[in-house]
């Protein structure tokens, strides 16, 4: 395996009639158009899929390709009547890989304890003092008192021990960086699709759908060095410590004391080298193989990529971006001359070598590509390929990861 931190890419989608990321109804008085997202780009107006969206796609498609347990939405805020207001996945990125993966976030900075304490003397205090039992509205009240007095019991794993502890935010940034989707066509992309929907017999009400035609282009930057690794740093708490706890006494986790003064700890993974090459070989895995989308029922499209290009670093550059170009009616073109260009600038920090994946008949210049094979220069540190198989050889040869778990 090459030694390297991070690992660098970008890749294509080909959306033909698509619709995958909605904005809404149309501006002005057009509130029957349901339209794209779309941003301004050297001054024409593309669309794109937000990093939001298609991150949310790879997660499902990685939960979907590995079958690792799944970060289930649960509760982690309640309001007065004890009804749910925040939610948040599960908060484990050690049983739950894709919580270590992309990361997450519950702003709860008050003392529970106290807000606990504070419920308990409201139940008891209502309890005495209010209407019947039988009273509709009173069992309304006391259910709600004790939904949240049981939530925030399980939010500090309650117990005479912990009782006043107090509870800290938890925020554990991405190790993934994603950019937004971005349409490399600026002009000649927009359609769109009319029809009417019978909502009452008789009155049909018309409707339309805009889509694009495009490729949609986007970069990732994976930092491998914080997968398997979290820390709890005076503000900057990346676990729970009730679920630090349990770790360390399941083996799971090791604890390193960074400060003993300020009680900085940090915590890794036990055997975190083949789990980091596991995690992140079948995110690379999934993003192969990549799917979901808006309206797919209508406007079907393949997200899985048809050109990928990627490698690892030692620092945490995005490299590869602005290698494709396509202009209205004309075909799409790798930079062939750019690339060369990146990969001379980046020798030193390049690790391994660079793996390029192109779909046949997608690229207009792709022999170019594969030519890099036979140029002295470039020979030994490109290796041209299909999309799938691009991130195959990568996982195999750079994350020691095998082909056949791939």
């Amino acid at each position: 395996m090459s030694k390297f931190s991070h690992i660098a890419g970008t890749f294509l989608i080909e959306a033909n009639a698509g619709f995958l990321n909605g904005a809404g109804t149309g501006d002005g008085e057009d509130k029957t158009t349901t339209v794209p997202k779309t941003l301004m780009d050297n001054g024409k107006k593309v669309p794109y899929v937000s990093a939001q969206a298609w991150r949310r796609w790879l997660r499902n498609t990685l939960i979907e390709e590995t079958g690792w347990k799944k970060s289930e939405l649960k509760a982690i805020d309640v309001n007065d009547k004890g009804n749910t207001n925040k939610i948040a996945g599960e908060l484990d990125p050690v049983n739950c890989p894709e919580d270590d993966i992309f990361g997450y976030m519950r702003t709860i900075e008050e003392k529970i304890p106290k807000k606990l304490k504070d419920e308990e003397k409201k139940y008891k205090k209502y309890v005495e003092t209010k209407g019947i039992e039988s009273d509709e509205k009173y069992q309304l009240v006391v259910e709600g008192y004790e939904r949240k007095i049981q939530f925030y019991k399980g939010i500090i794993g309650y117990n005479e021990e912990n009782k006043n502890k107090k509870v800290k935010a938890l925020i554990r940034t991405s190790p993934l960086m994603t950019s937004l989707l971005i349409s490399l066509r600026k002009q000649g992309w927009r359609g769109k699709d009319e029809g009417f929907v019978h909502l009452n017999e008789g009155t049909p009400q018309p409707y339309s759908t805009e889509f694009y035609t495009s490729n949609l282009q986007g970069i990732f930057c994976l930092d491998l060095d914080r997968l398997g690794v979290y820390k709890n740093m005076g503000d900057r708490v990346e676990l729970d410590q009730v679920k630090v706890d349990a770790f360390l006494e399941q083996g799971k986790i090791s604890k390193k004391v960074v400060d003993e003064k300020k009680g900085w700890e940090e915590y890794e993974l036990v055997n975190n080298d083949e789990l980091r090459k596991e995690r992140a070989a079948e995110l690379l895995k999934a993003l192969s193989v990549l799917r979901g989308g808006a309206k797919q029922t209508a406007f079907l499209t393949d997200l899985s990529p048809k050109a990928v290009v990627l490698a690892g670093l030692d620092s945490g550059n995005v490299i590869f971006n602005s290698l494709f170009e396509e202009e209205y009616k004309s075909s799409l073109k790798f930079k062939t001359e750019v690339f060369k260009e990146i990969v001379k600038d980046y020798k030193d920090r390049i690790k391994g070598k660079v793996y390029i994946g192109i779909r046949k008949g997608y690229i207009s210049n792709e022999n170019e590509i594969h030519e890099l094979m036979q140029d002295d220069e470039f020979k030994n540190i490109v290796e041209v390929s299909s999309p799938i198989e691009a991130i195959k050889k990568f996982n195999k040869t750079e994350l020691n990861y095998p082909a056949g778990n791939v």
